[in-house]
C-alpha cells in the first residue's frame, strides 16, 4: 500500500522535501509508518517529527495518538502555529 507523507512549514524545511510516498506492508500503523521515516530521513528529521507539540493529520483531520493506516492515505506533520 502507498502512504502519502506531508511535512509543512518549519518541518518542511528540517526533512528537505514537502512530500514522500511510503511503501507499506497491507498492516500499517503510524508507529510502523514513524520508524519508516526514521530510517528513510534520519534522526535529525525523525527528532523534529516526533517532537511533543508537532500535529499530525491524516486524511485531514487531527489525530491524538496512534490508528491503523489505509492504502491511499495522507499523513500530513505540521508545526505549531505562530503568529505575531
Amino acid at each position: 500500500m502507498t502512504i502519502t507523507v506531508r511535512f509543512f512549514a518549519a518541518l518542511r524545511e528540517k526533512v528537505g522535501v514537502a512530500v514522500v510516498r511510503v511503501e507499506s506492508g497491507p498492516a500499517s500503523d503510524l508507529a510502523q509508518l514513524l520508524a519508516m521515516l526514521r530510517g528513510r530521513l534520519g534522526q535529525e528529521a525523525f527528532s523534529a517529527l516526533s517532537a511533543a507539540n508537532v500535529r499530525i493529520a491524516v486524511n485531514k483531520e487531527f489525530i491524538e495518538g496512534g490508528c491503523a493506516l489505509h492504502d491511499g492515505d495522507e499523513v500530513a506533520f505540521m508545526p505549531p502555529i505562530t503568529g505575531g
